[in-house]
This record gives C-alpha cells, structure tokens and sequence, in this order.
C-alpha cells in the first residue's frame, strides 16, 4: 500500500471517530431541553468535555489527509475539492460559534467550567437561579445542528463521491 492509499484509510477512520465522539454532543443537545435537575443537566454538559479530544483529533486528521490527498491526487485545484475544503472549514467555525453562543452560557450559569472564544477555558463561577439556566436552554436549537450537520455530510459526502466538477 502506498501513502495515498493509507490517506484515504485515515481519512476515513478519522471521519468514524468524530460522528461517534460528536454523536454524543448531538445527543445531549436534543437530552438537555427535556432535564429539569441541574445536577444532571450538569452531567450531561460535562461528557461532552470527554469527547472535546477525540472530535479534535478527528478534524485535525481529516484536515491534514483532505490537504495530502488533494495535492497528491491533483484535485487541488477542482472545484469540487476546494467547495468541499471550505464547507468543512465553515462547518467548523460556525459550529464552535454556536457552541459557544448557546452552550457555554448553560455551562456558566450552572456553575461550571466554561468556554469562550476560540477555546479560552474560564473557572466555575457562583451558579445561577435554574429559571437563568432553563431560559438559556429554551433558546438552543437542537434540530437545527441536526438538520445542519446531515446536509453539509450529505453535501461532502456527494462531492467526495460524484466529483461533479
């Protein structure tokens, strides 16, 4: 086997590893709305403190094989590849916005470690009154991330596939 050929194997071992470490942030998204205790909305936000390396590692990789594989295999300069490259990126960006955004208020007015901007972690503070807490999970969107993420897989999936142009 050739460089290329494990590239498209890591490529794909990398993609498994993030949609099983993500799935649980996936899940907990949709479980949060429905928990009314705050220790264990609380739990539930701390696993995804667990599966925060392997979804990391997982996009590095797949990042790092995406470039590889497209410098090796000419595709550097279609179409398909770039839209795809930039997708992905967007993807990322918009999807630690929205983490951000939504999630890590749930996280502070619990009264647990946060996060803010690209990844800066802050100290627990005071938690807050449970009304604070159920208003900030009344304003997530768990469809939403769910609806988002089939489309842009879907999406990548076809133009990896297909190569329309």
């Amino acid at each position: 086997m050739n460089l290329y050929q494990w590239s498209v194997w890591l490529h794909v071992l990398s993609a498994f590893l993030f949609f099983f470490a993500h799935g649980t942030a996936m899940a907990i998204a949709f479980l949060l709305p429905k928990e009314k205790d705050a220790n264990s909305m609380k739990t539930l936000l701390n696993v995804t403190s667990i599966t925060i390396m392997p979804v990391g590692v997982s996009l590095l990789f797949l990042l790092i094989t995406s470039i590889y594989m497209g410098y090796s295999a000419g595709w550097w300069n279609k179409g398909w590849w770039g839209l795809s490259f930039l997708i992905m990126i967007v993807m990322i960006v918009w999807m630690t916005w929205y983490g951000r955004k939504f999630y890590s208020p749930i996280r502070k007015a619990l009264g647990v470690e946060y996060m803010t901007g690209a990844g800066k972690p802050n100290p627990a503070e005071p938690p807050q009154s449970m009304d604070v807490a159920y208003a900030l999970v009344a304003k997530t969107n768990p469809r939403l991330l769910a609806w988002v993420g089939l489309i842009v897989t879907a999406t990548l999936l076809f133009l990896m596939r297909f190569k329309p142009f």
